[in-house]
């Protein structure tokens, strides 16, 4: 997936302030992902602190499915919040296409932006990949997010 991302519409400031109340999210915070946008355009999502629950069944070192759904979520929801000056933004779609075993020692990490935006919702995309080999995604995804309704 080779995603031309719209450029965050946030101040700096705002970004920032956006930034620091995911990371306080006690969501975030359970599944062990810290979030952080990478200017102009895209938010990565690492797995900063994978328990043993968040590891796939049958002896397997790799994350499971449903984290990774979550994963994908949390990143979209990340870059929605760059692009709106809104506290809460709600994901509407969310497809994942799973391509291989996420091995939590090859320090997988979600990347994502917007792809369209306007006032009432955005189309995102994302890849999981190693941090180390990013060009070999673990999946994909795609979805649809908007800014919770005042």
């Amino acid at each position: 997936m080779q995603a031309t991302f719209v450029a965050f519409r946030l101040s700096p400031e705002r970004l920032q302030q956006q930034l620091a109340q995911f990371n306080a999210r006690r969501e975030v915070r359970w599944f062990g992902f810290t979030g952080s946008l990478l200017q102009p355009s895209t938010v990565a999502i690492t797995l900063d602190a994978l328990q043993a629950g968040a590891l796939g069944g049958g002896g397997t070192n790799a994350v499971n499915g449903g984290v990774i759904a979550a994963g994908f979520d949390a990143a979209f929801v990340l870059a929605s919040l760059a692009q709106y000056d809104s506290d809460v933004v709600v994901t509407l779609e969310l497809s994942v296409k799973f391509l291989s075993l996420a091995v939590a020692s090859q320090t997988p990490v979600f990347t994502a932006g917007v792809v369209r935006s306007s006032r009432r919702f955005s189309f995102v995309e994302g890849v999981l990949a190693s941090a180390s080999n990013p060009g070999l995604p673990f999946a994909t995804a795609s979805g649809m997010v908007a800014p919770a309704a005042a």
